[in-house]
């Protein structure tokens, strides 16, 4: 019914005003309880999964992008998913890029966007998901520093402050490689691994690679994650290669302009990172495959590569909620 009937509706409306009504008729859905417990009997995962000593309910997440805000992390979860992330946060509320700034190819499956940080800051993510301590699912927070930011001691600061406020009420960070330059990334790990150190409970640390990683960089990554205690890594976010966008002319690519790519054009670049982080540290990182998932035949190689968990995103828009319950089902068969 998605693909037939509703998809094709929504995607006559900007992405963007799409993501909004989305988002609206789930705050209606909050409190139609019936319905609520209707979906989640549908979608409860039949393939509950213990990692490093973490129960999850499902090996499927929702990556960060998709609720920013925080607004209805709790009634995603219904859908299937073990893990939610929200984010990325930032100290600051940030307004992001100019619009427009996500862009639909339908035809090749993808998403490019630009949309920046935009998210209502640390203080108003802190309030919303401190309403929910009881989850039956994990929360992680993608952070990162306010755009103002530049010199090393302010970013390390910045990344301090969302990773302090949010400690007690989330299950895990995340922090993306490439979103500053080395040197910084170090100082920041640095600094996260020796906060958590000083808490009574460890909440874990994960590095989110990009699509584009050289091995060789991907390497000294790894490096760094043994050295600073990280504890696994996300592989990956979108590519700024356009050349699997097979659909989408010259023309059209100039007249969009800048931004990564998401969904099936990322093409087998995240599985590449999947599979070499799988020959090189498997069991000693949990690595979280992500980035063109799109089908039940992604789910399953990312998985034989050697991931441990995955995460969507464009499969949850171009195939509706219902590939979560078909990825729970084909990993439950194995």
């Amino acid at each position: 019914m998605y693909k037939s009937i509703i998809r094709p509706f929504l995607f006559k409306i900007n992405p963007e005003k799409v993501h909004d009504m989305t988002f609206g008729g789930l705050k209606i859905y909050k409190h139609i309880m019936p319905m609520r417990s209707m979906i989640k009997h549908e979608t409860k995962s039949k393939h509950s999964f213990i990692l490093k000593e973490i129960p999850l309910r499902s090996r499927v997440g929702l990556a960060a992008g998709f609720d920013k805000g925080a607004e209805v992390f709790d009634e995603l979860a219904d859908f299937g998913f073990g893990f939610i992330e929200v984010g990325t946060v930032t100290p600051s509320p940030q307004s992001g890029n100019p619009k427009p700034r996500i862009f639909r190819l339908e035809k090749d499956e993808s998403l490019i966007s630009r949309t920046g940080f935009n998210n209502p800051g640390v203080e108003a993510i802190k309030e919303r998901i401190s309403k929910y301590p009881n989850r039956r699912y994990r929360l992680g927070v993608n952070i990162n520093r306010d755009p103002s930011s530049t010199e090393t001691e302010a970013i390390v600061s910045d990344f301090t402050k969302v990773f302090k406020e949010l400690y007690e009420y989330t299950d895990y960070f995340t922090i993306n490689w490439g979103s500053v330059d080395a040197k910084t990334f170090e100082a920041v790990l640095k600094s996260l691994t020796n906060i958590r150190q000083e808490m009574e409970v460890s909440k874990k640390i994960i590095i989110k690679l990009p699509a584009d990683i050289e091995e060789e960089t991907l390497l000294n990554v790894i490096v760094l994650a043994r050295e600073y205690q990280a504890d696994g890594f996300i592989a990956t976010g979108p590519t700024m290669d356009r050349s699997n966008l097979l659909c989408l002319s010259k023309k059209e690519s100039e007249k969009i302009g800048i931004g990564g790519v998401s969904g099936k054009g990322i093409g087998y670049k995240s599985k590449d990172v999947v599979k070499f982080l799988g020959e090189n540290v498997k069991g000693e990182f949990i690595i979280i495959g992500a980035g063109g998932i799109m089908c039940v035949q992604d789910a399953l190689d990312m998985i034989n590569y050697g991931a441990d968990l995955l995460e969507i995103y464009s499969a949850f828009i171009f195939e509706g909620p219902k590939i979560v319950e078909e990825i729970n089902d084909a990993l439950a068969n194995i």
